[in-house]
């Protein structure tokens, strides 16, 4: 059974250019979640119930610190998250050169990326859905082609769901996703959370985290999450500070999220075949990083693998000229008492 919900949209800023910042609320008996039209963010996210008054997910304080927001809080990235070695690719014979934004190197969509964006914003389908829309025109970042992007967020009992869709006049690549940073507990480390990710593999990376092309097997490796693992000893075990690998996702596989003290976990399932897992170990407190401490919240991103533009051998996120592209990513929460429930 479907449980009632509600959706509210109402404005809360002007950035410096002039254009108004909307928070959108989606609740229900489940849990509270405000979303911003700047990058499509994801704001806050307060189960019903919770001890903490802020929520699960690391937020500015201050809507209008999304428009930087160098730690990408919550955001949707994109045209292509992750990273794009030398800022460049070749597509077709013709070699585009996007905007560097980590040295030499392009992340997240360079700096006039998706998460940079005020969307359009408007009624879903159901009770408790939004849908963010945002051209992209021909060039633009030194992207190729007009490009149409929705992204749904979709609010249903105790799930929560995130979707994207791309459209394009020609040939261009696509990999969408949510940067939100995750703390079950609403406060502290995420060290003592418990992770798991059905994976086959990792991406094998050099010392500018760029791809070197190779998958490698997680299984009986330093990066094995087959089996719930606390956090802190992952970390300690890979042994450079933090993770901040992409796994290569079994077909129809899932990732588990646990918080002993709570009780709450998260499990995500998701149509695309990788997971940036990101331990959030480059926070430094500033207040441009929302002031969180290192390893405050942990990223669980779903998308095609980083620098896939270059690697023939992965999954391709190309959107061919006049194709309607989907995917989607749930986030189910479990051990929320709901309202009106004795």
């Amino acid at each position: 059974m479907m449980g009632t919900g509600e959706v509210s949209v109402r404005p809360i800023g002007r950035l410096s250019t002039g254009e108004t910042i909307s928070a959108v609320e989606l609740s229900n008996e489940y849990m509270q979640v405000t979303l911003l039209d700047l990058g499509a963010s994801l704001w806050t996210l307060k189960p019903q119930g919770h001890a903490s008054a802020r929520g699960i997910t690391l937020a500015h304080n201050d809507p209008l610190s999304y428009a930087a927001n160098p730690p990408y809080l919550g955001c949707t990235v994109g045209p292509l998250a992750n990273r794009v070695g030398k800022s460049a690719f070749v597509l077709d014979g013709q070699r585009y050169d996007l905007t560097p934004n980590e040295g030499a190197h392009h992340l997240h969509g360079g700096p006039t990326g998706f998460s940079h964006r005020v969307w359009g914003v408007e009624p879903g389908h159901q009770a408790t859905e939004v849908v963010f829309r945002l051209h992209r025109s021909d060039g633009d970042g030194g992207y190729p082609g007009n490009l149409d992007v929705a992204v749904t967020w979709t609010l249903e009992r105790n799930c929560l769901r995130f979707a994207w869709s791309a459209s394009a006049d020609k040939a261009t690549p696509v990999s969408i996703t949510n940067h939100t940073y995750w703390n079950l507990s609403g406060s502290g480390t995420i060290e003592d959370h418990l992770l798991r990710v059905d994976a086959e593999a990792f991406v094998e990376i050099d010392g500018d985290l760029i791809p070197r092309g190779a998958l490698v097997p997680s299984s009986g490796s330093v990066f094995d999450l087959a089996n719930l693992t606390r956090v802190g000893d992952a970390i300690e075990r890979v042994g450079f500070g933090g993770i901040d690998h992409c796994y290569a996702l079994v077909p129809d596989g899932r990732i588990e999220l646990r918080e002993p003290g709570s009780g709450l976990s998260l499990v995500m399932e998701t149509s695309l075949p990788g997971l940036q897992v990101y331990t959030g170990h480059q926070l430094d407190a500033s207040p441009e990083q929302g002031g969180f401490q290192p390893m405050a919240g942990l990223c669980l991103e779903t998308q095609f693998f980083p620098d896939a533009v270059n690697n023939p051998s992965y999954p391709s996120p190309l959107v061919g000229p006049e194709e309607l592209v989907h995917h989607w990513t749930t986030y189910t929460f479990n051990g929320i008492r709901p309202t009106g429930l004795n």
